[in-house]
């Protein structure tokens, strides 16, 4: 099912042409629920570089893609301009963001230090049904590295935000997830355009390990540790970020 199936019409069910907007209180929860799905779509498209560094995209297709009027797609990319993910000027039009490579180490810096204070923010415990999910999440990536064939890079993509949405539930502060969460989605558009270029299962062996030594550190909440995890798979990528960029530059 594609994303614009998954969506709603403001006033009723899916349609191919979007009807007049509903003005109660249910055409407004309307709006945001499909605001919320063509958010995290086009997220989603921007990381896998569906939507790659530079491009332009246009506000009445992605309209008619997801069959809903221009109000839920406004608020969907004001929510990616926030996040600095896109950028959007009256008369111009609407283009995804580029980062060079001093502002990607300064963003990679950045949640070095905001991760390790995961479990010194009032940390909460993780839930047994979201922790039995990382299981699962483990084993899938265990299969993935078993197989022979070469790993999908918007599967991966997907397995790693679960995998980032599911740790982040134990941040106690609300402004350390946001923070956590937008320097995210910053930098993952930038990794998957590198994995595709170097060998993506070894990336992927990367995340199994920082997967099970997470679970571990849930599993006794032992929530300091959950952020050094994450901290250290967070630096040995600076590392392995900083080898490619040497031999991309010859």
């Amino acid at each position: 099912m594609t994303a614009a199936e998954h969506l709603e019409d403001e006033t009723g069910p899916s349609i191919t042409t979007p009807k007049e907007p509903d003005r109660g209180a249910a055409g407004s929860a309307g709006y945001r629920s499909n605001a919320l799905l063509i958010y995290e779509a086009m997220r989603q498209r921007i990381a896998t570089r569906t939507y790659p560094p530079g491009a332009w995209l246009k506000e009445q297709e992605i309209a008619a893609e997801f069959r809903v009027s221009r109000t839920p797609v406004r608020q969907a990319l004001q929510q990616l301009e926030t996040e600095g993910l896109l950028e959007i000027k009256n008369g111009v039009g609407i283009r995804v963001t580029e980062v060079d490579d001093d502002a990607l180490d300064q963003i990679y810096l950045l949640r070095l230090e905001l991760v390790s204070l995961i479990g010194r923010a009032a940390a909460n415990p993780i839930s047994a049904a979201d922790l039995e999910k990382i299981r699962r999440l483990s084993r899938r990536l265990k299969q993935i590295l078993e197989a022979s064939a070469r790993p999908d890079i918007a599967e991966f993509a997907k397995l790693c935000e679960e995998f980032h949405n599911l740790v982040n539930t134990v941040i106690g502060s609300p402004m350390l997830k946001q923070f956590i969460e937008v320097l995210y989605h910053q930098a993952d558009r930038y990794w998957y355009g590198w994995m595709e270029q170097t060998d993506p299962k070894r990336e992927i062996e990367f995340l199994y390990h920082e997967v099970n030594e997470t679970i571990r550190a849930l599993e006794t909440n032992d929530f300091e540790a959950v952020g050094y995890v994450r901290r250290n798979h967070i630096s040995m990528m600076l590392a392995r970020m900083a080898t490619f960029r040497k031999r991309r530059r010859g």
